[in-house]
């Protein structure tokens, strides 16, 4: 799976100041999940009408797994117009009933398919995505193009299929964006045995409609070959998921998602990418932008790593996780480089928590942000260029220099909406500090602690770099 990347800055440094194809299945409603015994009737039975014949067998097998939640009636026991709204099995920790739920009409008929509980299903739909369907209209550009794709689909020895530029990319400009297909909550892989939730994947996918199906069984599975649908679909999850982190009013907050996006999972690899993605949670979208201008015939990458790693940590990385070599040039650069790019990523990790440290006895200063741009930048970490520009803009505002500050905000701005969307904390806390420097919680902020002239009654403890 594909992993997000860094740390927020702003949420750090609030957290020390705070306290310091052509057919569509579209199956009746089932009225709610079904399980074995709750209702003898034809709406708890198990709906198999478009599973293959071995995975029918399957189920016929199972219908102990099927429950009603907490025991109540199948009929109306939600809210959202779901598709589809089993199979469901019970969790092993929480008791909850883990089910599928499919909404075959979502995004201009695209569909998606989320594998949670009822619970958290009913708050997903309380996102703009579900609520206001022009919200989504037009999100999706690869199963039915109204603009022209700025990439091209090639094959790529050893690596599968990827995407090439057709076309001049500047840094910035929108690349791909998808809204979720299979959205999984993480639980489910700790509290259902592996049986029970392979299940639920594979009803997931099959449910969405056909164009939406093939493109998500068209995945790489790393080039291995599976005799049951069930096996293939897991390994095609396993392979080309991303770990998407929930929102900060989901009350499931120690829980995030293990998420497909058909399209965006064409993106290879590299260290040192060109494009990076954010997923925006009231569309339920993944987002992908530019990190640098791109020239025709360039490779579109991602990855799928966190990029402050040292050579020898990525090759790790991605041979445990992915099963492949990286070739990438940071990883194939000649050893001397390769030695003298490590000694940067080690500094990087040094001065980041510094800066972090909120505390009277933070040794962190505005030059120290001066360098970690420059290390930035001599490593190519474009996707994250946002969080060096932050660093500074808080450094130079923390000593009272506020029209520093304000350059390095901007900066910051332009650089952060594409990389984490105009809407998320750390380009909002950026334009409140270029607005207002002074009346920023980072005015002066380093002046007053270390003079004493201020006190957090219940500092945080530093926090560690991850």
């Amino acid at each position: 799976m594909k992993l997000s990347q860094f740390v927020s800055v702003y949420a750090a440094a609030v957290l020390a100041h705070s306290s310091d194809h052509q057919h569509h299945h579209h199956h009746a409603d089932l009225g709610g999940v079904c399980g074995s015994g709750a209702l003898p009737d034809s709406t708890c039975q198990p709906d198999t009408e478009y599973l293959p014949g071995a995975q029918k067998e399957i189920f016929a097998e199972k219908e102990d797994g099927w429950r009603c939640p907490n025991g109540t009636s199948c009929e109306h026991a939600h809210k959202h117009s779901w598709t589809h709204s089993s199979p469901c099995f019970v969790g092993s920790k929480t008791g909850q009933d883990f089910c599928v739920f499919t909404d075959t009409e979502f995004a201009d008929g695209r569909g998606t398919s989320f594998v949670m509980t009822r619970r958290r299903a009913d708050y997903l739909t309380t996102y703009s995505a579900f609520t206001d369907p022009g919200f989504v209209s037009g999100v999706n550009q690869d199963l039915v193009r109204t603009i022209p794709a700025v990439y091209d689909v090639h094959e790529f020895p050893g690596k599968g299929m990827g995407l090439v530029a057709n076309q001049f990319i500047r840094r910035g400009e929108l690349i791909m964006a998808n809204t979720a297909s299979l959205m999984i909550d993480y639980r489910v892989f700790h509290e259902l045995k592996k049986e029970e939730y392979k299940e639920l994947q594979l009803h997931a996918v099959n449910y969405l409609p056909d164009p939406h199906r093939k493109a998500f069984m068209n995945l790489s599975t790393h080039g291995q070959t599976f005799s049951t649908l069930v096996d293939t679909v897991e390994k095609i999850a396993e392979t080309n998921a991303f770990d998407i982190d929930p929102d900060a009013d989901d009350e499931e907050q120690n829980y995030g998602f293990f998420v497909v996006f058909p399209e965006i999972a064409r993106f290879n690899h590299d260290c040192r990418p060109n494009a990076d993605y954010y997923f925006e949670h009231r569309s339920l979208t993944q987002y992908i932008h530019a990190t640098r201008d791109i020239q025709p015939g360039e490779e579109l990458t991602l990855s799928y790593i966190n990029t402050v790693m040292t050579r020898n940590e990525r090759l790790r990385k991605l041979n445990h996780n992915w099963g492949f070599q990286c070739a990438c040039s940071a990883c194939t650069q000649e050893k001397a480089r390769a030695d003298v790019s490590d000694m940067r990523i080690r500094r990087i990790k040094d001065l980041r928590p510094k800066m972090r440290n909120w505390k009277a006895g933070s040794v962190a200063t505005p030059q120290m942000a001066e360098l970690l741009i420059s290390l930035y930048e001599q490593e190519r970490l474009w996707g994250s260029m946002y969080n060096a520009y932050s660093f500074a803009a808080y450094e130079y505002n923390a000593v009272g220099d506020p029209w520093t500050a304000i350059k390095y905000a901007m900066l910051a701005i332009e650089w952060g909406i594409p990389m984490v969307g105009a809407t998320s904390s750390e380009v909002t806390d950026m334009e409140k500090l270029v607005e207002d420097p002074w009346g920023h919680w980072s005015w002066m902020h380093r002046v007053k602690k270390r003079s004493g002239w201020a006190r957090d009654p219940d500092e945080e403890e530093e926090e560690e770099d991850d």
